[in-house]
């Protein structure tokens, strides 16, 4: 019943999200046949100019190309140019951070929905069974389902900077089972750490439509995530708190290339736990490389195949409810020295290095609008002490861009639109 409370609320989320969507695209819509029509009338003004000057009626007119065209008349147009632009949105996988940088003078919205489940339990790159890991401990985990949310608003300020902030919202349902079978459960909900991110173009070979682009992210991680769950009065294990209780930097490094309809890419960062929370523990540093590939379809659908690599560093020290109080250890109170009651409060059995598969879907179905459906399945896990073993992640993302007047695709009067066609 209460897993199906819990995947209840998260399709209730979907839904809400979807309504409100269906009002923004009618918007957007809107914007699109206000472009179409200033295209219209202003190849009908171009036409009549045409038969105007044939028929001598008016004294030819010159036209200054550069002044009617946005880019160079000797570049050559790929057949596509992405599904919002030519350097953002359609290029790169969503679940990427810093991905879907809008042209300039324009913000970007991006929404997602993501569940995870964790099924099995794992030493190194071994399966272990839960009989033999009840051997060792009083009780220890079954399955995890993990249910995110998150809602992140950028702007890009020029060709060459953007930033953004995001905010999360997390679930985590864990079952348990104890020496002799019992079983029971343990959840956490509420807000996680919320991220700042700057986002600069360190080197591109055109700004409108690059081929090839590096770009340079910083940020940090605040924390705004609970690290104080507990359950009747017994503190929760590491894994089901909700944030990091520390401000951890980020650095990162993308590249971006494309041959149309083909993009590809490579990305790796590394996120910092540089000191202890008030807790007297830090969460392992985190470090990732990503790379994909990208297929342009049509003009409105993309598929995406990506592998993704993180390792994270063992967490170091513990929480003085359990090192102190004796919370998580087999005499609980006053006891902190005893044996850990489960290997989820034992600090060696936390990070390792995990592959992930992942293939997905970019679909256009209004004007500055994408959404993203990825799946995700391990390709190798080399775990530190007895987890958890991933299962799959199944994500949905929806991305709009919402230009300013200043934007260079904004609604122009009397300039319909420009030579990209947006």
């Amino acid at each position: 019943m209460s897993s199906f409370f819990y995947n209840s609320k998260f399709v209730l989320q979907f839904i809400f999200w979807i309504i409100a969507l269906a009002f923004l695209s009618n918007e957007c819509m809107a914007e699109l046949n206000n472009l179409i029509n200033d295209k219209d009338q202003h190849e009908n003004e171009q036409t009549n100019r045409l038969v105007l000057n044939e028929r001598g009626n008016k004294q030819k007119e010159s036209t200054n190309v550069s002044e009617e065209l946005t880019l160079p008349e000797n570049l050559s147009y790929p057949l596509f140019m992405g599904l919002c632009c030519g350097k953002c949105g359609g290029n790169m996988p969503l679940n990427i951070p810093g991905a879907g940088t809008p042209e300039p003078h324009e913000f970007r919205i991006k929404m997602n929905l993501s569940w995870g489940r964790m099924v099995g339990l794992r030493r190194g790159t071994s399966n272990r069974s839960t009989k033999d890991t009840l051997g060792q401990y009083m009780m220890t985990q079954r399955k995890m389902d993990m249910y995110m949310s998150n809602v992140s608003v950028g702007y890009a300020f020029s060709d060459r900077f953007f930033a953004g902030i995001m905010g999360m919202y997390m679930e985590k349902d864990m079952e348990m089972i104890r020496r002799g079978g019992r079983r029971s459960s343990m959840n956490s909900q509420g807000a996680g750490d919320t991220m700042l991110m700057t986002k600069t173009l360190l080197y591109a070979d055109d700004y409108l439509i690059p081929t090839s682009q590096v770009s340079l992210l910083l940020g940090v991680s605040i924390p705004t995530g609970s690290i104080d769950q507990d359950d009747t009065g017994q503190i929760l294990p590491y894994s089901m708190q909700l944030g990091s209780g520390t401000f951890d930097p980020f650095i990162g490094v993308l590249y971006e290339g494309s041959s149309s309809p083909l993009w590809w890419g490579a990305n790796v960062s590394y996120l910092a736990r540089a000191y202890e929370n008030y807790k007297s523990y830090n969460l392992g540093d985190e470090y990732r490389a990503d790379f994909y590939a990208m297929y342009q379809a049509r003009h409105n659908l993309v598929g995406e195949l990506q592998i993704k690599s993180k390792y994270v560093g063992h967490l170091e020290g513990q929480a003085r409810e359990i090192e102190q109080d004796g919370d998580g250890h087999m005499k609980m109170m006053g006891m902190p020295t005893a044996a850990f009651m489960s290997n989820l409060y034992d600090p060696d059995n936390y990070g390792g290095s995990t592959v992930d598969l992942s293939a997905g879907v970019q679909w256009q179905p209004f004007h500055n609008h994408i959404l993203n459906a990825q799946f995700s399945v391990p390709l190798f896990q080399n775990l530190h002490g007895t987890q958890l073993e991933k299962d799959f992640t199944a994500s949905v993302t929806y991305y709009i861009e919402v230009p300013l007047r200043k934007s260079r695709r904004s609604k122009k009067s009397g300039k319909g639109l420009d030579i990209l066609g947006f």
